[in-house]
């Protein structure tokens, strides 16, 4: 017997003039409980944009213009005066010569970065540009490709072939060329930008495989995949990118000096879980850990001292005061980390120290202010994904925005370290894409300058969700969060799915609108004030159950609506490659369907279950799918039980 049966066994014989008005204040309670969960329509639904089409008056790019680059000009604006050349040779079939400034000025002049020719009929005023701002305008017939000096050039290359050409580099693998019988540009052009994130960093697969990709699309991190000189060189980390307290206090030590390290707060003993950073040894040791990255690191902006990835702090007595006056453990880190800032900021005066905001150094502190040359990397482990994170009907994300704001306030140089997938399900859907942009946009309004969008950090392994696509949409965002993502998401998928790029979109919208909790259907029997169905906004985590609610709702009438979804993109495939992007990206549904067991997987024999788990495997197989999850263990078996469902194939 159900609950609700029972209840009513309890409550039949009630004189039914009281039992209109007790469901009614039944009802009012339970909704007035429900209210600050159901909230209201969250999700970003992505629509087709309209064709840009451009009405004024323009100018044609002819064979007689010269690429102009400084006599001295840098291995970065070389390269970008030859990737102009280069690419607009395959739009168009014309060669354009590069010269040097010192060749007598003419009248059609595409000018590549710090040249001789600035100062007189116009000038870059670099003061406030960044390593990497972009100018781009018209000078009459001439064009100058221009900004800061470090990455200015080439980043407004990529910008010029893209915004005006139609050029994108998809993935490191995937470059679209538009062909042009003519190189039309507009007549008047006057564009200036500045990023306000200024390191963007993620780790799907593209980044770390393409220098282009990753200056074409204007990620600026060396940890991903070391971007050259000829590319405008990256921001790097001298030392270990995170958790560094590991290598910076020795844990060999731990037998002769057990007081360096924590007395934790888990195991109250002695551990090499973490440091004790209240310990004056602990401190001179991790300073010249500290400096002898830097001196091994030369052209580094960015050292890491930030806490090993458990939890099991120092509740010393030292610590415990330190910990008690802050009222966050937060302070005690931050003293520890302000005194190295304050060690090496003569010798390094460029050089930030970087730290985390992350678990139990989440909280503010009380008392101690991050110095002028510390970072504090916020990291929002502990949020919901499929719900904005300031959008007010999440308490995990309620109490992230608080931090936030408190960060902002206390640091000039806060960052974000964000997540971007499904840990424990690598190819289960992970619905955030509706939220993206809503959330890079809040990190900003709260003056966030430097973003790692965590991902897949396996997903050359593992790549059976969206990997390559999340990846160029993060990177567009951290560019510029008030992109046009609708038009970014559509140019990829039709560029590489095919024609039936709608069918994936279809997909993704669905996702976005049925994920992140559970829908109540009180149609049947409730006679109440609230709505008859009712969504409860749990959130999504980084490590839900695959067939949780929260990943994905669908009934046995929705998995036939998406089954058409992918029908619609496979068939939409012009392409072989194509048609393996689709039906590698199938695999998260396919995956979803076999562990719900719903769909073809919903049959209950033996022999049907495990045939039709075979197809599925050697799918895997045939794309690469090695690893179903992060973690030691996370590695599929060479032959795994086929009479089970995939996740636990481990």
């Amino acid at each position: 017997m159900s609950w609700f049966d029972n209840f009513l066994n309890k409550v039949e014989y009630i004189r039914p003039c009281y039992m209109i008005p007790f469901l009614v204040s039944v009802s009012m309670c339970i909704s007035s409980l429900l209210a600050p969960l159901s909230g209201e329509e969250l999700t970003h639904k992505f629509v087709k944009p309209d064709e840009k089409v451009f009405t004024g008056e323009t100018m044609e790019i002819t064979s007689d213009y010269v690429i102009v680059i400084g006599e001295n000009a840098s291995a970065s604006e070389k390269n970008a005066a030859e990737k102009l050349k280069q690419y607009l040779n395959e739009i168009s079939g014309m060669e354009l010569r590069i010269v040097s400034d010192s060749t007598e000025e003419s009248e059609k002049e595409i000018i590549i970065g710090k040249t001789l020719r600035e100062g007189t009929s116009y000038t870059i005023d670099r003061a406030n540009l960044g390593d990497d701002g972009v100018v781009i305008k018209t000078v009459g017939e001439k064009i100058v490709l221009s900004g800061a000096e470090q990455r200015g050039a080439i980043y407004a290359v990529y910008t010029f072939l893209e915004e005006y050409f139609g050029c994108r580099w998809f993935t490191h693998d995937l470059t679209v060329i538009p062909k042009a019988e003519k190189l039309i540009i507009p007549e008047v052009i006057d564009y200036t930008y500045v990023p306000s994130i200024i390191f963007r960093e993620t780790d799907w697969i593209s980044p770390a495989m393409s220098n282009e990709y990753k200056v074409a699309n204007k990620l600026n991190d060396n940890v991903y995949g070391v971007i050259s000189e000829e590319y405008g060189s990256g921001i790097s980390y001298a030392g270990s990118f995170c958790h560094t307290m590991a290598y910076l206090i020795d844990t060999n030590l731990f037998e002769t000096e057990p007081e360096l390290f924590a007395y934790g707060v888990k195991t109250r003993t002695r551990t090499i879980d973490q440091p004790c950073l209240t310990n004056p040894r602990t401190l001179e040791l991790a300073i010249q850990g500290v400096r002898k990255w830097l001196s091994e690191n030369p052209g580094a902006k960015i050292v890491s001292v930030t806490q090993n990835d458990n939890q099991n702090y120092c509740v010393c007595e030292n610590c415990k005061k330190v910990d008690k006056e802050e009222g966050s453990q937060a302070g005690t880190m931050l003293r520890f980390v302000n005194a190295i800032a304050d060690d090496i900021k003569e010798d390094y005066p460029d050089v930030l120290v970087d730290t985390f905001a992350y678990q139990y150094t989440r909280k503010p502190p009380k008392i101690t202010v991050p110095r002028d040359n510390v970072i504090v990397r916020l990291c929002s482990i502990e949020c919901k994904f499929s719900t904005p994170l300031d959008s007010g009907v999440i308490k995990e994300n309620d109490e992230f925005a608080k931090d936030i704001k408190k960060w902002s306030e206390l640091s000039n140089n806060l960052f974000i370290w964000d997540y971007t997938t499904n840990y424990s399900h690598y190819l289960a859907p992970f619905a955030d894409f509706d939220v993206l942009q809503a959330n890079m946009q809040f990190f900003v309004e709260n003056n966030v300058i430097g973003m790692y969008e965590e991902g897949n950090y396996t997903a050359a392994e593992s790549d059976g969700e969206f990997a390559e696509l999340r990846c160029y949409l993060l990177a567009k965002l951290m560019w510029d969060p008030s992109c046009d993502i609708d038009r970014h998401m559509y140019e990829f998928c039709e560029a590489y799915y095919g024609s039936g790029a709608q069918g994936i979109i279809d997909f993704i919208n669905y996702i976005d609108e049925n994920s992140g909790g559970i829908s109540v259907d009180l149609e049947p029997w409730w006679i109440t004030p609230i709505p008859n169905r009712i969504d409860i906004r749990n959130g999504l985590t980084i490590y839900a159950p695959v067939t949780s609610q929260t990943t994905l709702r669908a009934d046995k009438d929705d998995v036939k609506k998406i089954d058409a979804m992918w029908q619609t993109a496979k068939d939409g495939a012009k392409t072989e490659e194509q048609l393996d992007n689709v039906l590698r990206s199938e695999l998260c549904w396919r995956y979803w369907k076999a562990c719900a067991r719903v769909g073809e997987f919903a049959t209950k024999d033996t022999d049907s279950t495990i045939e039709i788990n075979k197809a599925l495997y050697d799918d895997f197989v045939k794309f690469g799918i090695r690893r179903l999850c992060e973690g030691e263990g996370g590695y599929m078996k060479e032959t795994p039980d086929f009479t089970v469902s995939p996740n636990r194939w481990k």
